[in-house]
This record gives structure tokens, sequence and C-alpha cells, in this order.
């Protein structure tokens, strides 16, 4: 691929948020023969979403920069980011939501971090929330990293450790997130409509950490998050943290994945060690606990239930 970097911005009803992340993308400033591009996925839009963004862009005459639109007619956000990734030029890339106002530095920034270190696998930065009446509800604080709001890190460095970066502000290796899909599709499909399903972006997240890449958090990766007045409700939080708390099942099984693989992989003897105490307790108990059950599957050289998410978490650790 060629050397700079595609923005990402996946939408769905955006036309009055866009206007304004558009402006803050047009600011960008990099550096002399940096080249990049922006790719705008309407995701089954119904308000002139692409027509309102093209007139947007070019309103600000950054006519060296490309600002290609491509419809995805499938409902959610991963199936707009495939077909985005998909159609990318460069070989970084970063998730821009529609909502997400970047700093003037920000796509450089991200191409020379993930530049400096080709084990970084994705990288995510800070924001601050902002909204229409410039104050945030009282509650607001304690819930903000569901809103993909405040740091990401105490320091820069890894944070693999932490287990996810949001996809506000992602930046990471375009071939890479083609890969991590190719052979097991995504078994999240993130926002949908109106629907909050969430957890695509911390399924990327653990992938790459099943492959061996790193999650980074930089300080100077900032960008402001808009919150409009109808995300501030408590009706919304509700439904926001319902969304998140439906991707808890899934997203678990990547972790026991996780740990699971650290243990298997120490040494022949521990490998051994997990397997036979696993099926010793098969023949010892009537039956198997859902967890005991998904380490079976992940260990075993037969798959019990090809269908669980268990075995497909097996096929792509596998792929």
């Amino acid at each position: 691929m060629d050397t700079g970097i595609t923005v990402l911005i996946c939408t769905y009803n955006g036309a009055e948020r866009l206007p304004k992340t558009i402006e803050y993308l047009a600011q960008q400033k990099v550096e002399a023969g940096f080249d990049w591009e922006v790719i705008l996925v309407d995701n089954a839009s119904t308000d002139f979403t692409a027509e309102i963004a093209k007139a947007e862009w070019a309103k600000h005459q950054r006519t060296a920069v490309k600002f290609n639109v491509f419809i995805e007619n499938e409902p959610g956000k991963i199936n707009a980011l495939y077909l985005g990734f998909s159609k990318a030029k460069y070989e970084f890339s970063v998730i821009c939501d529609d909502d997400n106002w970047l700093d003037p530095h920000y796509i450089q920034n991200v191409f020379n971090i993930l530049n400096s270190n080709s084990s970084i696998g994705a990288v995510g930065g800070q924001s601050i929330a902002t909204s229409d009446s410039g104050k945030l509800p009282y509650w607001f604080q304690q819930y903000e990293e569901g809103y993909a709001v405040g740091r990401q890190g105490e320091i820069s460095g890894d944070v693999t450790d932490r287990g996810h970066l949001w996809g506000a502000g992602m930046g990471t290796r375009t071939t890479l997130y083609i890969e991590m899909y190719q052979n097991v599709p995504s078994l999240l499909i993130g926002r949908s409509g109106n629907k909050l399903t969430a957890g695509e972006d911390s399924e990327y997240c653990l992938r790459l950490i099943l492959k061996g890449y790193r999650l980074y958090f930089d300080s100077k990766l900032t960008f402001i998050h808009y919150m409009p007045n109808e995300r501030l409700t408590d009706q919304y939080r509700i439904r926001l943290f319902k969304g998140l708390s439906e991707s808890n099942d899934t997203l678990e099984k990547y972790h026991l994945a996780i740990r699971t693989m650290i243990k298997y992989n120490k040494n022949a003897f521990s490998r051994f060690r997990l397997l036979l105490a696993t099926r010793l307790r098969i023949l010892f108990s009537h039956s198997l606990n859902q967890k005991e059950m998904d380490t079976l599957t992940l260990i075993s050289d037969n798959t019990r239930d090809s269908d669980s998410v268990a075995s497909k978490i097996k096929a792509f650790i596998s792929s």
C-alpha cells in the first residue's frame, strides 16, 4: 500500500454532526509531501449525509486531499468499516467517528507512532467532551469511559494489558485490519441504525493481542468528542450501557482465549497439564460449566460445537 494515512468516517444519519468534524479534518497540519485521504462510508443514512458531507469538504478547498464517499446499505458499523478499509489507499488508517473533532496534528502523530514500531497494532489517545450548552450532566464523569471520553492510559506507552482501545480516534494498520477478519468475520456488528450495540472496537483489539500485536496510548493524540443533548439524557445513558453490556459475553470469551493461550504456550508440560486437568474434570463431573466448555474448545484438537463463539475464536487463532 502507499505511504500515508486514510481517515475513515463511518456514519449513520450524521448530516448535522459532520460539518464540524469535517472542518477539523480540513485543518490537519502535515509534513511536506505527506499523503492522506478521507473516506466516508454512509451506513444506510436517510438524511442526505453523503451529499452534505461532499459539500462541506468542498468548502475547505483541500483539493490535494481526496474525499471519497461510499454507501454501505447493510446496517452495522462493522460492515461500514469493512467497506472503508477495503477502499483505503494508504498503509495506515485512523477511525474518526462523525462526532470526533481531531487535533490539527492528529493524523501526522498517528503516522509517526505506527511508523516507529511495527509491533504496535493499534494506537489511541485522549478526548475531552463538549456539548451544545457547554455543560455536562453531574453524572457524566462517572460514565465517561463508556462515551469514549477521558484518557486511555496514565502515561504514553504500551496499554496492551488494558485489553482495548476506543474505536473513536483509533489508528491502525490498514492491511492488518483486513487480515483480522479475512477468515473469521466479526462476532459483533457494532452500532446499527439507532441500536446502540457495541464492542466491535474491543473485539478488534483483542484479535490483535491474540496475534501478538501491542496496543499503545499516546497523550499527543487528542480530540474533542461532541455530545449532542440527546446523548446526555438518563434514557440514552441506560441504552448505551445496555448496548455495551450485550457484547460482554463474547468479549469475555476473547479474554479467556488470551489467558488460556498464555498458559497453553508457556511450555509443553503446562499445555499437557491444562488439557489433562480439563479432561479429568469431564470424567468426574456430570457437566461442565460454560467457562470450562469454552476452555476445552480452545485447547482441544476436537471442537464440540463448531458454531459456538469459542470455536470461532479458536478458528481465528488458527487462521
